[in-house]
């Protein structure tokens, strides 16, 4: 795996197969040996499964269940996704231009986040200081709805879906945390946890979300009650 990526490239683990890796750069590159130890002589095989735009890419999604489905964003703005992402050369679809109310912002993508219970149900952060900057599909990307409504022009990083709560949701910004009980239509500023500060990542322990932030530290929240 020789070439250029973004400072911080993004890379997941499938969650289906913890031998596999994507990682991305100009192209999508992927390992299906990833536990390999490295020696001088020999460590997990890449191959690029997705060919370069001219933009790196700088968000990854896998689906829940299906290791075929693959998202990828890139920092133009750029959305695309594959129904067959283990094959060796899958075929990529870019969907950020479909629908009456097409995608998106036409700026980086921060970060996709596939619902693992329902995989048609798919949402994209962007950066930015400008309106329109989470949205969300609900049938793989065929249509759009822009989300992010009342909450600030301001980078949306990241989103954190409840385990058991599909609906409630949580958006790391560059401003803090705000969430939503209705699955995006309304959204409201937390009041617990970090102060106005960026929220870079946000995960699941059980039922416990934690935020890591920009420089403040890391907080816990749990929400087993809801």
């Amino acid at each position: 795996m020789t070439q250029k990526t973004l400072f911080i490239a993004p890379f997941v683990l499938d969650p289906n197969n913890s031998n596999r890796i994507l990682g991305g750069g100009s192209s999508l590159w992927r390992t299906n040996d990833a536990k390999t130890p490295n020696t001088n002589s020999s460590g997990p095989r890449w191959a690029a499964i997705k060919a370069p735009t001219g933009n790196f890419i700088s968000a990854i999604a896998i689906a829940h269940g299906d290791s075929d489905l693959v998202w990828v964003g890139h920092i133009d703005g750029a959305i695309f996704k594959t129904i067959n992402g283990t094959a060796s050369a899958p075929i990529w679809q870019r969907i950020d231009t479909n629908g009456p109310t097409p995608l998106l912002a036409r700026r980086y993508c921060t970060r996709i986040v596939i619902d693992p219970s329902d995989k048609q149900t798919v949402y994209v952060c962007f950066g930015g200081y400008g309106a329109g900057n989470l949205w969300k599909t609900t049938d793989g990307g065929a249509t759009w709805r822009d989300i992010s409504g009342p909450l600030p022009d301001v980078p949306i990083r990241t989103i954190a879906i409840h385990p058991s709560r599909r609906a409630f949701l949580y958006a790391g910004s560059e401003i803090g945390i705000f969430a939503s009980e209705d699955g995006g239509s309304t959204w409201s500023p937390g009041n617990e946890g970090p102060t106005n500060c960026s929220v870079d990542e946000l995960f699941w322990l059980n039922k416990k979300l934690v935020c890591t932030t920009h420089g403040r530290g890391m907080f816990t929240i749990d929400l087993s009650a809801l």
